[in-house]
């Protein structure tokens, strides 16, 4: 939205620090609780429309309001090349991510004297599939940017591609080096061992774009934990 220059305002949940789960708040915005949730609100007095789902949030925001191209490739076939990474970053990525992360707990959440047995059976299943498909998946977005060899994803420029995977790509993974410790067991600089994926995120990290979220959204979590920190000692 701050690519495409549309006015928008930001509300942040805060999830449980050992379920994740949303507060109740959030269950108000969403039957799910999941974030994020965009409300469109129109200037024609109709009701707002709420969009869940990543994808599809994109997908409308593209659709509707992307009138340069700005994050959507003219070539027919680039743009469907971003629709794929908008729904593989979703539909493939997540899930394996937040799999692992469920598997990396799971000694920790389970009932006492039970938590050996858990672990036995997260690190089965995590070495008979889920890390498996992790190196697969992350071996393919290296050769994806090492194919495409502009530094993103699609095309020679930022599209929406590349900040759909700056989440789950350079949040979840490269700028989590402790978290993949935890789940994966790679211990090794992430950066050498992916270069091409390396570069592409150290391009993410420092665009002016995402500098700018980043301060305001810490600006958001700051002021959302003084009001809820005010609203305890009341």
């Amino acid at each position: 939205m701050e690519v495409l220059d549309l006015e928008y305002e930001v509300k942040v949940y805060l999830r449980h620090p050992q379920t994740w789960r949303g507060p109740p708040e959030l269950f108000k915005a969403h039957p799910l609780g999941k974030a994020p949730v965009l409300e469109v609100i129109f200037g024609d007095g109709s009701p707002p429309l709420k969009l869940a789902e990543t994808g599809l949030i994109f997908q409308y925001l593209l659709n509707n309001y992307d009138h340069e191209n700005l994050l959507t490739p003219t070539d027919p076939r680039d743009k469907l090349k971003v629709d794929y990474f908008l729904h593989y970053a979703e539909g493939t990525l997540q899930g394996l991510l937040i799999t692992l992360l469920i598997n990396s707990v799971a000694k920790k959440i389970a009932p006492f004297g039970f938590q050996t047995l858990a672990k036995l059976v997260t690190r089965g299943l995590n070495n008979g599939y889920y890390l498996h498909e992790w190196y697969l998946s992350v071996d393919f977005l290296e050769s994806e940017l090492k194919k495409n060899g502009t530094g993103y994803f699609v095309g020679d420029r930022l599209s929406a591609a590349d900040i759909m995977l700056s989440f789950p790509v350079y949040e979840n993974i490269f700028d989590n080096p402790g978290g993949i410790k935890e789940c994966v067991g790679i211990t090794d600089d992430l950066y050498k061992l992916y270069p091409n994926l390396g570069g592409w995120c150290c391009r993410i990290r420092d665009d002016p774009v995402y500098v700018k979220i980043g301060a305001m959204m810490d600006e958001k979590v700051e002021q959302f934990k003084q009001k809820k920190g005010r609203r305890k000692s009341k």
